[in-house]
């Protein structure tokens, strides 16, 4: 036997030793943590006691609220209706039945039942606030509210608190539908203040996320609530909403970059080709984009209409128009918008009607119009960044003011401005007939009226109980509205958001909403 032969044991052994050694090391070394926690560059700056379902003017308030509440019916990434705070829902002769889920809890246990949504339609009903829908005047009329203990006939919970029910006098087909808008969401009734009927708790709520921790300056954490029917161990358990700047639309992919953010949000100012060109040079990110259904406008208020023709509005419209398409022609994610809905929608108008209507533009100058005006830039302000020049030149004595507010949802006198003559206002269109889109638009003093009162022409709109009929109405107001020159659509685009990878993005094209607990980690 040589040496080595003899020794060969030891050889072994030190293999075995320095294998097993590596392997120690191998398992035994911290695991990259999972990440679970996502940072969302948001364009809101207040405080979560700023957002309430009753005043939701902006698509900010929706998407904040969207994900701490949940309403008792919502829409499927595929557009259809489906069961939300309520298991089921149903009709039952004129009455609309809501069995409420048994497993829905706030944060800290407290059960969301039939009670909740009773306490919270009354409070909408006395406040009076929501912008998508009015159910007071079919639920409960003629009566004045101003106490949660005040009688509502319509309302009504059954069951120890499992079925919550409306009371109508006839079956209404677009009820369910409009339910679905978080201006309904339920709000549990120990969150509510008996007296102000403000909003005191929100940290038991009844939707997928909880607020966790808040700031006065907009940086709100949100932590997801186990005890949701949305709940899953993929989705971000922890948001931190962080405020972007609110001059600088560029700030968020800026934020996006440096890695103090990871997720842009569908409504935020970023202009939409930059967030797609970004999303082409860099592989660790995901984009998503809606169908175009993100519509510019010109909106003559009733004031602007009665102060200028429908040949000066055409004239006013066409020449804001040609500026902005100027500036993002060959930019990708816009294109021309001819008309108020999308092509595709249930609201669109035919080839012959779009025709008219352009022959009424062309017949309209195109050249400087010297009448003063006084307009607001709701939410357009970067995309006439750089364009001030052409504006002074084709409006010398035009003067543009920088108001986010939207003209018919403002209290003039409360709030010591003047109704302008139009506003600018990017805004989402739907592609299905919603009455709480509908609802909104109306109120905002949108579209027009031939000297009828709007509030009355959606009373009768809502008493249609054929949907082709109620088309029917709805289409011929489109075409009025742009035949007159009451607005002049300027250009469409698609919502848009981006998120950095592992996390995915699971959003409906048919919706510009954005839910958190429809990002999900790979």
């Amino acid at each position: 036997m040589t040496f080595i032969e003899g020794k060969g044991w030891i050889v072994f052994l030190l293999i075995f030793l320095c294998f097993a050694g590596i392997c120690l090391i191998l398992f035994t070394r911290e695991a990259k943590p999972v990440e679970t926690n996502i940072k969302v560059a948001f364009p809101g700056y207040d405080g979560a006691a700023s957002y309430d379902p009753v005043k939701i003017h902006f698509a900010v308030a929706y998407t904040f609220l969207a994900d701490i509440y949940s309403p008792l019916v919502e829409y499927s990434v595929t557009g259809e209706l489906v069961a939300a705070a309520a298991e089921r829902f149903e009709w039952i002769g004129n009455e609309a039945h809501f069995t409420m889920r048994k497993d829905l809890k706030t944060i800290d246990g407290h059960e969301i039942n039939a009670y909740d949504a009773e306490r919270t339609f009354k409070r909408i009903f006395i406040l009076g606030g929501n912008t998508h829908g009015n159910l007071k005047d079919m639920l409960c009329p003629d009566i004045s509210m101003s106490s949660l203990n005040d009688a509502c006939p319509g309302l009504e919970v059954r069951d120890n608190g499992r079925t919550f029910v409306m009371k109508l006098k006839e079956r209404k087909i677009f009820l369910f539908p409009m339910l679905a808008a978080i201006d309904f969401a339920i709000i549990p009734r120990n969150s509510i203040d008996l007296v102000t009927l403000a909003i005191k708790d929100y940290r038991n709520t009844s939707g997928p996320y909880y607020v966790l921790k808040d700031s006065p300056d907009g940086r709100i954490e949100l932590a997801a609530n186990p005890r949701h029917f949305h709940y899953s161990e993929d989705i971000p358990q922890k948001a931190t909403l962080v405020p972007a700047s609110r001059t600088d639309m560029m700030e968020p992919l800026k934020m996006f970059s440096e890695n103090k953010v990871d997720h842009i949000l569908t409504i935020d100012k970023l202009p939409v080709n930059s967030t797609i060109e970004y999303a082409k040079g860099h592989k660790d990110v995901e984009v998503f984009c809606t169908y175009p259904m993100k519509v510019a406008f010109v909106i003559f208020t009733k004031k602007g209409r009665t102060k200028f023709s429908k040949e000066e509005r055409f004239r006013i419209g066409v020449n804001i128009k040609r500026i902005f398409l100027q500036k993002y022609s060959g930019k990708e994610g816009y294109e021309d918008a001819e008309q108020v809905f999308p092509v595709l929608g249930e609201g669109a108008l035919g080839d012959a009607e779009l025709a008219e209507v352009k022959r009424e533009r062309e017949m309209s100058d195109a050249g400087p119009f010297n009448e003063g005006f006084t307009a607001w830039n709701v939410n357009m302000l970067q995309d006439f960044e750089g364009e001030e020049e052409p504006l002074r030149r084709l409006f010398p004595n035009g003067k543009f003011d920088k108001v986010r507010k939207v003209p018919g949802l403002v209290n003039y006198d409360k709030e010591k401005v003047t109704e302008p003559d139009f506003y600018l206002m990017w805004t989402d269109m739907g592609f299905q007939e919603e009455i709480g889109l509908l609802s909104y638009y109306n109120g905002a003093d949108f579209f027009y009226w031939d000297g009828q009162d709007k509030a009355d022409w959606l009373s009768r709109y809502m008493a249609v109980g054929e949907k082709k009929d109620r088309l029917k109405l709805l289409r011929k107001l489109h075409y009025q509205t742009l035949l007159n020159a009451a607005v002049i659509p300027i250009a469409k685009s698609t919502y848009t958001a981006m998120v950095r990878k592992p996390w995915k993005l699971d959003f409906s094209k048919l919706y510009g909403s954005n839910r958190l607990w429809r990002i999900h980690r790979r």
